[in-house]
């Protein structure tokens, strides 16, 4: 589980004429993971795709370019549609194309003239409290025409008094009309008392008249955009599954073509250079055996394998996360187990209410249902699935909360002060966690409301920043160890591993809960550890020194977390509640509003901020110490059909 799937590699070689064989079967297999040739031995070159390749291509960018231009999402399939059905309706393909360009160009043109028509009735709604002709506005040889907004409190008497000027005003609009000699003066003085210039509109008629036969055109222009996009939907609606079934098809028979790209070919020959997991080697060799071709197996190659990661299938929406971050070499530590458990675990430490765990449980569930053909999205929805039921668990028996409501809280304003409700849920069940010298003792459930609560929260934080580094560490010295030597290992992990846990006894001798003889002794550990980071890393040691401290310290981000929600939460309900007693109805409806907001709100923060952080932790505090990263992640030819398939198969 935490090592990746063994990897044996596989050389393949016969006649050039065997290959579209070959490129069937080892699609079918999906099993072999091809290195591409590199194009430097002499007396061979990179191939040409097989006959079909062209074909399929030509048919993959239409079908690719419809689906753009119509916009169809992929559906979950309803049922697999066979390939002999695909080639034989192809035909209708170019039909479909013509009808969805049509559609589009008149759709096209059509929001054309909706933008002039929109341009024209904001030119006119300048001139619309102006009774004068639009005609008379332009077209003049020797008058020149301003026609623009003036301020309010504009002086306009000295125009008005020119005989030579024409002017017809209304409100902070106006045309003054004037001979081409005088043009300049007049325009300084229009410029002189805030004179905005506006562009003519063309047409004639009154300009209120216009607008409302443009207000008009416009309608019949945007009922006819809207229906125009109605039928492209319809378009796409109708044959929407059909071309994503076609795109998959051809998809399919471009990779198979593909083939001869990625190998070495000759005049008459081929050879083929790939990895094949090590126990389906015997299976690939069987299906091979109908072939008329020579391959070799190698179970002990030097050379970098890619890496298929093997978890458990509970464990596997995990490996988003691990690919996320970088794939780990093959004789590197696969995280994706440890972070399945620490992932959610974190998350539910920081949220830790079993309102809002409830929550994301279900919306977990209803993102895997709803996008289930989709392996990404559908990934997370486990993922966070797997983290409210943390989340629910913690809440409801850590911390005693649902929706920043204290459990104890509650059961008082619901009655339930008495029997094992309050047992448990009380403040004073006794299950103490550490019991300190002054008689001061934590209990379980901790509630975040009470000062020691939080203190607790923020120490186990630390503890658990410790164990996961710890761990991290081994694992990286594990590694170092086996991939290189254990003075390698010893240098580069061991020694902050001790300078960690020399630390941390000398500061928990130092409060005095371990005997003061405990001090001198983690302070020697660490200091040997500090030496030998030195002599391994010279400065780069030494200047890591406190990182390692650093690195323990961001783990109380999961108490402060914690609290924060709760804190949020808990401030929604004392608005809300506040709202709603004294203010009669309203204020009722006015408290459940501020009550949805502000929930929703937190439960939205819970999954950004908390998932975020609590990743953060793996990949900055815990991966660092042991994956290194930058391998190659398996990749077998072959296509993985979801609605299509080759051929109809009988029972």
């Amino acid at each position: 589980m935490l090592k990746s799937e063994k990897m044996s590699r596989m050389t393949i070689s016969g006649h050039k004429k065997d290959l579209a064989d070959l490129s069937k079967l080892l699609n079918d297999q999906n099993l072999v993971h091809v290195v591409e040739y590199n194009n430097q031995d002499e007396g061979f070159g990179i191939g040409k795709p097989l006959d079909y390749g062209e074909k399929s291509s030509d048919f993959l960018v239409k079908l690719r370019s419809v689906i753009k231009l119509l916009e169809v999402e992929a559906n979950p399939p309803s049922y697999l549609k066979l390939d002999s059905e695909i080639e034989s309706e192809i035909k209708e393909l170019e039909s479909i194309i013509s009808q969805a360009h049509d559609l589009k160009e008149k759709q096209r043109d059509c929001d054309r003239r909706i933008d002039e028509v929109n341009n024209s009735i904001e030119q006119l709604e300048e001139f619309e409290e102006l009774d004068i002709d639009i005609k008379y506005l332009s077209g003049y040889s020797s008058i020149t025409v301003f026609a623009g907004n003036i301020p309010t409190e504009s002086d306009l008497s000295t125009l008005k008094s020119n005989s030579s000027i024409d002017l017809v005003q209304s409100g902070d609009n106006v045309v003054v009309f004037c001979a081409n000699e005088i043009s300049s003066d007049v325009e300084k003085d229009l410029l002189n008392v805030g004179f905005r210039s506006i562009d003519v509109p063309e047409g004639e008629g009154l300009p209120k008249v216009m607008l409302n036969s443009l207000n008009g055109k416009l309608s019949n222009l945007e009922n006819e955009s809207a229906g125009l996009l109605q039928e492209i939907q319809l378009l796409a609606t109708r044959n929407g599954d059909w071309l994503v079934a076609c795109e998959e098809h051809y998809a399919a028979l471009s990779e198979k073509s593909s083939l001869p790209l990625k190998l070495a070919t000759s005049e008459n020959m081929f050879v083929l250079d790939g990895w094949v997991p090590s126990n389906s080697v015997s299976d690939l060799q069987q299906s091979l055996q109908g072939l008329d071709i020579y391959y070799e197996v190698d179970n002990n190659s030097s050379e970098e394998p890619p890496i298929k990661l093997d978890n458990p299938e509970v464990a596997k929406p995990f490996e988003l996360f691990t690919k996320l971050y970088s794939t780990p070499k093959h004789w590197e530590f696969d995280p994706t187990m440890i972070i399945f458990i620490t992932y959610p675990l974190f998350f539910g430490l920081m949220v830790g209410d079993a309102g809002y765990g409830f929550a994301y449980i279900l919306f977990g569930h209803y993102i895997l249902s709803k996008f289930s053909y989709n392996e990404a999205i559908a990934n997370l929805g486990r993922i966070l699935r797997t983290a409210g039921i943390y989340t629910f668990l913690f809440g409801t028996f850590v911390y005693a909360e649902a929706f920043g409501q204290s459990f104890y809280n509650l059961g008082n304003t619901l009655g339930f002060n008495s029997g094992l409700f309050a047992k448990y849920y009380g403040p004073s069940f006794d299950i103490p966690l550490i019991e300190k010298a002054e008689g001061f003792s934590w209990h379980l459930p901790i509630h975040k409301f009470d000062p020691h609560g939080a203190q607790l929260m923020l120490l186990s934080s630390i503890l658990i920043g410790v164990l996961h580094i710890s761990l991290g560490l081994i694992l990286g010295f594990l590694n170092e160890w086996k991939h290189h030597d254990l003075k390698h290992a010893i240098y580069a992990k061991l020694s902050f591993f001790m300078i960690l846990w020399g630390g941390l006894l000398s500061l928990v001798s130092l409060v005095g809960l371990l005997p003061e003889s405990f001090q001198s002794i983690g302070l020697v550990v660490m200091l040997t550890g500090l030496a030998l980071a030195i002599i391994g890393e010279g400065v780069v040691g030494l200047l890591e020194f406190p990182t390692i401290f650093s690195n323990v310290i961001s783990y109380a981000r999961i108490g402060a977390i914690g609290l924060s929600d709760y804190g949020l939460a808990y401030t929604v309900n004392f608005i809300s509640f506040s709202l709603l007693w004294p203010s009669g109805p309203a204020g009722m409806i006015v408290a459940i509003f501020v009550m949805l907001i502000g929930h929703l709100t937190v439960f939205t923060l819970g999954i950004i901020g908390t998932g975020i952080n609590s990743l953060r932790l793996q990949y900055v505090e815990f991966f660092t110490k042991f994956v290194q990263g930058g391998g190659t992640l398996y990749s077998p030819f072959g296509y993985i059909r979801k609605y299509t398939k080759e051929k109809e198969v009988t029972p």
